[in-house]
């Protein structure tokens, strides 16, 4: 498993030229937790996945929460460039062939969404799994271009029903194509979801 600037990262299906997912796991889990959405929604993209470079619980996230879990806002800009900076030179080098797509869960998606707020420019769009906004009184830079798909779940416990709205109005005022879903369940996913995603990346991502 290749390491670059504390991030480790596992790649799969680089030879296929589809645009790539990046995924970004949720709070104290680790590089491998996603490879199985990304097979079930991408079969045919590759992938880059990434082990956040903050211990968390008994794994990793890609940023700190305060003790009250809050969100520290302050390790959330130093991280997003920290991760932004890596995902560059993936491009330069060629570790990634086009801008990806950001396929962040939970602590991730709040990533993906902070990536899209400070560094649009190394993505070409994201799916956000029960994101938070980065910043909640902030204006997102022009995202025309970027497609978005946000989904949330009706049931979950670790989020405010108002949070999907603000992320959902962040991102339409920035001029993105934004799709967003509320599924019946809680913060897990829903069976039907990766079926969503996949059909999504389809339509906004076909091959080239």
């Amino acid at each position: 498993m290749p390491e670059s600037q504390d991030f480790l990262f596992i790649t799969g299906r680089a030879e296929l030229d589809t645009a790539p997912l990046v995924l970004l796991h949720g709070s104290g889990m680790h590089e491998r937790n996603l490879i199985g959405l990304a097979d079930r929604v991408g079969p045919a993209r590759p992938y880059l996945t990434l082990r956040g470079a903050v211990e968390w619980e008994e794994g990793f996230a890609f940023f700190r929460r305060k003790p009250d879990r809050t969100l520290d806002y302050i390790d959330l800009f130093n991280e997003t460039h920290h991760l932004a900076d890596f995902l560059a030179r993936a491009l330069e080098n060629g570790l990634l062939k086009r801008p990806p797509v950001l396929l962040g869960f939970s602590n991730g998606a709040i990533m993906a969404a902070s990536l899209l707020l400070h560094r649009p420019e190394i993505s070409a769009g994201a799916t956000l799994l029960r994101p938070l906004s980065p910043a909640p009184a902030a204006d997102f830079p022009d995202l025309k271009g970027h497609r978005i798909l946000i989904l949330a779940g009706e049931r979950d416990e670790r989020r405010a029903p108002e949070d999907v709205v603000l992320m959902s109005r962040q991102i339409e005022k920035s001029g993105a194509g934004v799709t967003t879903r509320l599924f019946p369940t809680g913060h897990d996913l829903d069976e039907d979801e990766p079926d969503f995603i996949r059909n999504w990346l389809a339509e906004n991502f076909p091959p080239a």
